[in-house]
């Protein structure tokens, strides 16, 4: 906040007074004329020492850094030397007086606030070098961890078969069992993984152009059949695209789809589910945020809405969908599936420059809905 300028004819005995920073008043050659107690206690010197000193003596910038913000009006965070010869950080804002033969300096002491943000800065460099390096080790033993769990859903799965024999029924339903968890295993370690490498940025991105109205045709017809062997009513349409050419990275854009469609898949029992893909509405655009002023907007961005009636999720899960790490006691651990699922693709979303909405409510289903912009941004 430039304090100087709620005056129009500033008073030196005002200014001296009434304000609660240090006040510095600089001659245009850059020597100290005078100075406001605030200061005095804030640098640890006396008046004697600073009147007719420079002021670059003692604030780091010196009469570049006023040039700059008398121009400017703004504010800056910069060092300055006490008495004690210690480093501490002021926070500074100056103006010109009305004869232009001085300049109006305000610092305020922030070291103290200025320190805690950077240890929380520098904490916060550790922990994600920390989770980086963990996220980095998993992905490389991920494939070493799927070896030994596919050997047990392929061994159960062969038991079933018979290849040892006939089993009675006891056995038979154990071994289905096993066979079941290891493949839900499998499932949810894999949008796990999946996570760590995009919390951590090991995937890169492959952008290239591409036809997204062929992209998403292709993933609604090789789903039909997949659908249609639960007996599931799937309906798809991709009418309101505008524009179909697209730049971005098709190949996660189609896992990131198939994602959700899976969910739906699993978790729809009886019922329906859509999915609807194009240009969205200039309403939705305006409504969400994006300023869209006309219709050409709305070219710019891709909608896709993924709708099944089957999986319900709690108001608490709901809340915490794109954060994998949350665990609600109260909720059906059948979920985490899904909630590792939306995690996944919210953070792909977000690296793509989109968003993304969840909604859910009961005897309706779930919906999502997923922006993405036609173009890099």
């Amino acid at each position: 906040m430039n304090l100087f300028s709620i005056f129009n004819k500033p008073k030196k005995e005002d200014i001296f007074e009434i304000f609660p920073d240090g006040i510095l008043i600089v001659s245009m050659d850059g020597k100290i004329l005078d100075v406001n107690s605030k200061a005095l206690k804030i640098l640890g010197f006396s008046k004697m020492e600073l009147t007719g000193s420079y002021f670059s003596q003692y604030i780091q910038g010196g009469s570049v850094l006023l040039n700059k913000l008398v121009q400017s009006g703004m504010l800056s965070v910069t060092k300055a030397a006490n008495s004690n010869k210690e480093d501490i950080y002021v926070e500074v804002s100056a103006a010109k007086s009305d004869d232009n033969e001085k300049v109006y300096v305000s610092i305020r002491d922030i070291t103290q606030s200025y320190k805690v943000q950077n240890m929380i800065s520098g904490e916060y460099e550790i922990a994600k070098k920390i989770i980086d390096e963990k996220n980095k080790y998993l992905k490389g033993i991920s494939g070493e961890i799927f070896s030994l769990l596919n050997s047990v859903t392929s061994f159960s799965k062969a038991l079933n078969d018979g290849v040892g024999g006939e089993l009675t029924d006891k056995q038979n339903k154990y071994v289905s069992i096993i066979n079941k968890n290891s493949n839900e295993l499998s499932y949810d370690l894999e949008k796990l993984f999946r996570y760590f490498e995009a919390e951590s940025n090991l995937y890169q991105y492959e952008y290239k152009k591409f036809d997204l109205a062929d992209l998403v045709t292709s993933i609604a017809k090789s789903y039909e059949v997949l659908f249609a062997k639960k007996k599931l009513n799937f309906t798809y349409d991709f009418s309101s695209f505008q524009t179909r050419s697209c730049y971005s990275d098709a190949a996660i854009i189609e896992i990131l789809i198939k994602s959700i469609l899976d969910i739906s898949l699993k978790y729809t029992d009886i019922g329906s589910v859509s999915m609807n893909v194009g240009n969205p509405p200039i309403e939705f655009l305006q409504n969400n945020g994006y300023g869209a002023d006309d219709e050409s907007a709305k070219k710019q961005y891709a909608l896709f809405e993924i709708k099944d009636s089957g999986l319900v999720l709690t108001p608490s899960i709901l809340q915490n969908i794109f954060n994998p790490y949350y665990l609600d006691e109260n909720a059906n651990k059948k979920l985490t599936g899904a909630k590792l699922t939306y995690s996944l693709v919210y953070k792909h979303v977000k690296n793509l420059k989109g968003d993304m909405w969840v909604y859910s409510k009961p005897s309706q289903g779930t919906l999502a809905c997923i922006l993405l912009p036609m173009d890099k941004i």
